[in-house]
């Protein structure tokens, strides 16, 4: 199957209802690409240049049709207070020690400038260096936090989940506080070559909090955050809803979010109840699968995904979340195989 489209195209038509010449694939695949380029994890905070050339490799070398920015990276909540922490060889976080101990040390909390602030000027020249390599035809997703995944990192996840009971007037001040830093930080990655907004809030699944307390504490300010920056200019954003969030699609999908990354979902199900409001993006197990199965069985998984998924369009391929770094090549080019060969949607349209 030769491709028709450019991925900027391909990208654009299913976020638009339009059936392209073949499904797009895309993973998230930071901690992959590095290790397959041999480059440590820690030395891409070093060199810009350097996470550049794994991307720039990794889609020429398995056809993705976009590039990642260093997805994921606590920046803003780092330049809010908190303490980053990187590995050698693993993902950042911020301390578990949390800035904000007390409620008044939410006085602490100054405006966020992405021109100056620790690394925010270090990840747009990222995002600009990545734009310029990977050009204008190609899809460049930019990572940014929610509201209230930020205010978990400064806060402590506990601590922040017990202020939505017994303190709720601070939680939203705070909420408010990382919506504002959150808004410019998203403004100036679109200024620097982003198109794409990409989210996820692990701490805010049906296992974290309530779908009452997503609703209240969650959904306005990530609707009120997605509406302005596709406003500003972002093409599309992609949420990605890492574990069980089975009781708040509906609430996601109506958070001017154009792609639903999914996880723990049945593809059929979620495109049956809102495929006419969001494109679908899974889900070929990272763990199980990618990491721990076999070529075969990755070819097998990559083809039902296809199966579930692409008839009517509206559906992206990719894995359930950020492709393990210990992944194989074998398996990764056994998906990507799969995709040329069976990714056309007309193999896949019912008569």
């Amino acid at each position: 199957m030769n491709d028709e489209m450019t991925s900027m195209e391909r990208l654009m038509a299913v976020c638009h209802a339009e059936i392209p010449d073949r499904v797009p694939f895309i993973l998230c695949s930071r901690e992959f690409g590095l290790k397959h380029a041999g480059i440590l994890y820690a030395r891409c905070y070093e060199d810009p240049d350097l996470y550049v050339h794994s991307q720039i490799q990794l889609r020429k070398e398995f056809n993705l049709d976009s590039v990642w920015d260093i997805w994921c990276t606590p920046a803003v909540d780092e330049a809010l207070g908190g303490r980053m922490i990187i590995n050698e060889d693993d993902p950042p976080y911020i301390d578990s020690d949390p800035f904000l101990k007390k409620v008044s040390d939410i006085a602490r909390l100054k405006p966020v400038n992405p021109q100056k602030d620790g690394r925010l000027p270090y990840l747009l020249d990222v995002v600009g260096r990545l734009k310029k390599a990977a050009g204008s035809d190609v899809p460049l997703l930019g990572w940014i936090s929610q509201p209230f995944r930020t205010a978990c990192m400064l806060r402590g996840q506990t601590y922040l989940y017990r202020d939505l009971l017994q303190n709720p007037k601070f939680a939203k001040e705070l909420l408010d506080i990382c919506y504002e830093a959150l808004l410019t930080y998203g403004k100036a990655l679109i200024d620097a070559g982003a198109d794409v907004v990409a989210t996820s809030n692990p701490v805010a699944n049906m296992d974290c909090i309530s779908r009452k307390h997503y609703q209240e504490f969650s959904h306005p300010y990530t609707k009120k955050l997605f509406g302005e920056l596709k406003k500003y200019g972002a093409k599309a954003v992609l949420y990605h809803t890492c574990g069980c969030w089975d009781d708040r699609f509906d609430l996601v999908c109506d958070e001017n979010v154009d792609i639903v990354h999914v996880d723990k979902a049945n593809i059929l199900e979620l495109k049956e109840k809102y495929g006419h409001k969001v494109v679908t993006m899974g889900n070929v197990k990272t763990v199980a699968t990618l990491l721990q199965g076999t070529p075969e069985q990755v070819r097998e998984e990559t083809l039902d995904c296809l199966q579930q998924g692409a008839p009517g369009g509206r559906f992206i391929i990719s894995a359930d979340c950020a492709v393990a770094r210990d992944t194989s090549t074998e398996n990764m080019r056994a998906m990507a195989e799969a995709v040329k060969q069976y990714g056309d949607y007309q193999r896949w349209t019912v008569a």
